[in-house]
């Protein structure tokens, strides 16, 4: 035990085994689940092996950027089925002296795409938008992961790629919840690769747990970007591999596909809930702006003074959320194609009007969309569809000593993506051409170089004096909105520690064309607030705590114990300070 925490074993290859022991042997350094304090820096991931990354290369000097892009390395390894160099994210970023941007490496549609690839129903019986080459978007992770180390990091990509490569040449041992994926998803990976290279199967079939999992296809392509650069990815050998596989599964992608992606860094999504100053991701992703919507209807409610999961709390809270995803349904999409009347979904004056929809007495089935455009410029003539996000997702916070804040969420759409697997690269390949809506008159229908609706959230949050007060994202397709605000709320209103705001059963309720779905509640939530939301109307699952109500991960500033560090019990996380 140091500081009260215990420090926890690694279980992996051994280089990168003996670099932790000397990191332990020289630090404090702490890890483990529930809250953890450090004064020197700290990473929340959801993988303990990931979050000792960020830890090293902030021990050698590294900023929380650095860091960063350590833990998204580390992350395509020991969560391979989640996000990765096939995939994309969206970083948030808060600079020591005070800047704070979203940097966008979004996947985007490949030149091929028309509006109406996904809506026959050849398309649909298919699943053409979920396995295979016609599901794969252009990867982003890549050109951003090298952006923003060039931009705000201070250490060179053959740095901050060395613990992947370790974890990736070594192998790390397959944890029971990875192995129950694997076997999930292993018809998939199956009917798009030769099943003697997959590297999570073993004699051909699924890889228990306790195995190592060694990925030395992978590790080769770490050491060629960091050899090459990013052109080895955008043009290169590996471009090359990876064009070939989307094109023999199906699909129609290019090298001028790859060639052509560009990062984005955009201006936040800003909001303010009780006098705290919300930064999140602006379109592309619907994230940011609907969390700031929904902390702007509930606002107009007294929520720090109701019992925390009171059924008069969570009947509020399950009302404004079905105003929002009405919203979102109807108006989001990415802003270079389509109008997206951002400024009235985050105005206070369109939220006040949402929030005189709320009834307390009453529960809303009906749920139409609002007019955000009074609050805004002219409106577009484009309408909404339905978008079918999925879970196999994965976010990360890091802070250094310095000041320098990162929340960063990354993606490859379903578990395991389209299933492609590029041959000799180890590079698993998304499916976010799924995010699309398969409606051609949607604002999210497919388009050239267009990117596809998300719900990815990374926040940071600052005090009402402008001081850094919490970094949090989550995993979760739609439910991210609703972990993420849950978890601000939680912080602000009710002052509980990061493990503890996190740790809190939650609930979700969307809608879909303009009716409202169930209202799910996570076992944890007192049964008679369920029955007492029944009998107000509410048609409430209840369901067990996983990753379904989204799994986050957080930091917390400002504590008399230094950074507080919070991971989700819900997956895999663990959170590392020293």
């Amino acid at each position: 035990m140091e500081g009260g925490m215990t420090v926890r074993k690694w279980t992996g290859g051994l280089a990168f085994a003996l670099m932790l022991v000397c990191l332990l042997l020289s630090s404090s350094a702490m890890a483990g689940p529930g809250d953890v304090y450090a004064p020197n820096g700290m990473v929340s991931s959801a993988h303990e092996l990931a979050s000792w990354a960020g830890v090293m290369i902030m021990k050698q000097g590294g900023n929380a950027v650095d860091a960063a892009v350590a833990v998204a390395l580390a992350l395509n390894v020991v969560e391979p089925n989640a996000s990765g160099i096939g995939g994309g994210g969206f970083m948030t970023i808060r600079t020591a002296d005070g800047k704070t941007v979203v940097v966008d490496y979004r996947e985007t549609a490949p030149a091929s795409a028309t509006k109406d690839m996904f809506a026959s129903d050849e398309a649909k019986k298919g699943k053409w938008s979920i396995n295979g080459g016609k599901a794969v978007a252009v990867p982003g992770f890549v050109a951003g992961m090298f952006y923003v180390l060039e931009k705000y990091g201070t250490m060179s990509f053959a740095q901050v790629a060395q613990p992947a490569i370790e974890l990736a040449e070594k192998g790390f041992k397959l944890h029971p919840m990875q192995s129950q994926i694997i076997t999930d998803e292993y018809e998939k990976l199956q009917a798009y690769n030769d099943p003697a290279s997959v590297p999570f199967f073993k004699d051909g079939l699924p890889m228990p747990a306790g195995e190592i999992c060694v990925q030395k296809d992978l590790a080769k392509t770490l050491r060629i970007l960091a050899s090459q650069g990013k052109e080895a990815f955008y043009g290169g050998p590996i471009g090359e591999a990876l064009v070939k596989a989307v094109n023999a599964h199906g699909g129609k992608m290019t090298l001028e596909d790859l060639k052509s992606y560009r990062v984005m860094e955009r201006k936040p999504v800003f909001g303010t809930y009780r006098g705290y100053r919300i930064y999140s991701v602006p379109p592309a992703s619907s994230g940011g702006t609907h969390v700031v919507e929904l902390l702007n209807i509930l606002e107009n409610f007294p929520m720090g003074e109701l019992k925390h999961n009171s059924a008069s709390y969570l009947h509020v809270m399950a009302e404004a959320m079905k105003l929002v995803y009405a919203d979102r349904g109807r108006y989001m999409a990415d802003t270079a194609f389509v109008k997206v009347p951002v400024t009235g979904l985050t105005s206070k004056g369109y939220a006040n009007r949402q929030a005189e929809r709320i009834d307390f007495k009453k529960v809303a089935s009906d749920v139409p969309f609002g007019n955000p455009w009074d609050f805004d410029s002219p409106v577009s003539h484009y309408v909404g569809g339905e978008v079918n996000e999925r879970v196999s997702t994965t976010s990360f916070s890091v802070a250094d000593k310095a000041g320098n804040i990162v929340a960063a969420t990354n993606t490859i759409n379903y578990f395991f993506g389209s299933g492609v697997i590029v041959p000799g690269y180890g590079v698993v390949l998304n499916d976010q051409m799924d995010d699309f809506s398969s409606d051609p008159k949607s604002v999210n229908a497919p388009e050239p170089g267009k990117r596809p609706l998300s719900s990815m959230s990374p926040t940071v949050v600052l005090t009402p004096e402008d001081k850094p007060f919490m970094a949090v994202g989550a995993a979760g397709a739609t439910r991210i909105i609703t972990a993420v605000t849950q978890i601000i709320m939680n912080a602000v209103d009710f002052r509980m520690s990061m493990d503890d705001a996190i740790e809190q059963p939650r609930i979700y309720n969307l809608v879909s064309g303009g009716k409202a779905g169930k209202l799910y509640a996570e076992e944890g939530i007192d049964p008679m607030v369920v029955e007492f939301l029944r009998l107000k109307g509410h048609d409430v699952e209840v369901k067990p705590k996983s990753g379904t109500f989204g799994t986050a991960q957080g930091i917390i500033f400002g504590s008399a114990n230094g950074l507080n560090g919070g991971a989700d019990s819900r997956r895999l996380g663990v959170p590392v300070g020293f």
